[in-house]
């Protein structure tokens, strides 16, 4: 029953942010993101870049694999003119922080209250 359940909500289409990141939420935006990420066991794509260096490992097109799944989920979850600017980017950790350094600022934090 438990192994149904986790299947039910790792295969669930939960939309990843109702927050597309812009150019005043970055808060929000990267705080609702990773619990998405989280919830899809892929949040060491965000935290740490554990990339597989050698190509005859056969982890490696996993890892190719599931990276690309959460590149494509950080830049669906902003928006598109955003989200271009990321498109050249080959790794999520990168994306990621790059978002935060181009987005994070004293002034998003209002937005919170």
């Amino acid at each position: 029953m438990e192994n149904k359940q986790a299947n039910i909500i790792k295969n669930s289409h939960i939309p990843i942010t109702s927050h597309k990141l812009n150019d005043h939420n970055f808060l929000c935006w990267s705080q609702s993101v990773p619990m998405y990420i989280s919830g899809k066991g892929k949040d060491n794509y965000l935290t740490n870049d554990d990339r597989i260096l050698t190509t005859m490992d056969p982890k490696c097109r996993m890892w190719k694999t599931e990276n690309h799944i959460v590149i494509s989920w950080l830049i669906n979850s902003m928006t598109t003119k955003i989200g271009e600017d990321f498109l050249l980017y080959k790794i999520a950790k990168e994306i990621w922080d790059a978002a935060r350094e181009t987005y994070s600022s004293f002034e998003n934090t209002s937005e919170l209250f």
